[in-house]
C-alpha cells in the first residue's frame, strides 16, 4: 500500500510561471541523464542575465527501518571519488510516483519490499543551479526480497542502529539526500527504538 500525497504522481518537474520575464530559454546539451541550458532573464532593474540550469529527473530517497536498524547502502561515488554511507535512492521512472519508485529502489538496492510507503516531503534541490525534485519516502512493513541491481550499481547494503543513524549520516563524506532523509525521519519520530 502506498500513501501518495498530492503532487506525488508526476514525474517531470513543472515550472511555475516566471515572475521575471524570460526572454529566451535555451537547451545547450542533452546527455540522456540530464539536460543543461540557460534562461536569458530580464532582472528587476531592467538588465539581462543568463541563468544556467541543469534539469534531472526526480529522485526518491528511502528511509526504511527494520529491527531497530536504519537501512543504508555503502557506495563509491566517482564524481567525488569517495565511498560513503547513503540512504537508498533512485530516479523516479516515467508514470511512477515517489512512493512507487521508493518501493522499487528499496527492493533493487537493499533486498526489502515495503508493505507501506509514505511521502514525508517533496522539494526542489540546489535551486541556484538544478531543476530537480526529491521525495523523501518512509518505507515500513519490510519483507525480505531478491535484490536486482542495475548494471551501474556497485553497492553494499548496510544497516546501523537507529540511535546511531544521525551520527553515521553526518560522518564525512556525506551528502544532502542522506542528511535530509535522516533529519526528516528523526523529526517524524521514525528513529526511535
Amino acid at each position: 500500500m502506498t500513501d501518495d500525497a498530492p503532487g506525488d504522481t508526476h514525474n517531470l518537474a513543472t515550472l511555475s510561471d516566471p515572475e521575471w520575464s524570460v526572454i529566451e530559454s535555451v537547451t545547450e546539451y542533452e546527455t540522456g541523464w540530464f539536460t543543461g541550458g540557460y534562461d536569458l532573464v530580464e532582472q528587476p532593474d531592467g538588465s539581462t542575465k543568463r541563468y544556467y540550469w541543469a534539469e534531472l529527473p526526480p529522485a526518491a530517497v528511502i528511509v526504511a527501518v527494520t529491527d531497530g536498524e536504519l537501512l543504508f547502502v555503502e557506495q563509491y561515488r566517482p564524481t567525488i571519488r569517495e565511498t560513503q554511507y547513503e540512504l537508498p535512492a533512485g530516479i523516479v521512472e516515467p508514470e511512477e510516483s515517489f512512493t512507487e519508485a521508493a518501493a522499487r529502489e528499496l527492493q533493487e538496492e537493499v533486498g526489502f519490499a515495503p508493505g507501506e510507503t509514505e511521502l514525508l516531503e517533496e522539494f526542489w534541490c540546489s535551486t541556484g543551479l538544478l531543476r530537480h525534485r526529491r521525495g523523501i519516502v518512509l518505507a515500513t512493513g519490510l519483507d525480505e526480497a531478491e535484490r536486482t541491481l542495475d548494471s551501474n550499481e556497485f553497492l553494499v547494503p548496510r544497516s546501523v542502529p537507529v540511535d546511531e543513524a544521525l551520527s553515521v549520516a553526518r560522518s564525512q563524506p556525506t551528502n544532502d539526500a542522506t542528511l535530509e532523509g535522516v533529519l526528516l525521519a528523526k523529526e517524524n519520530g521514525v528513529l526511535r527504538r
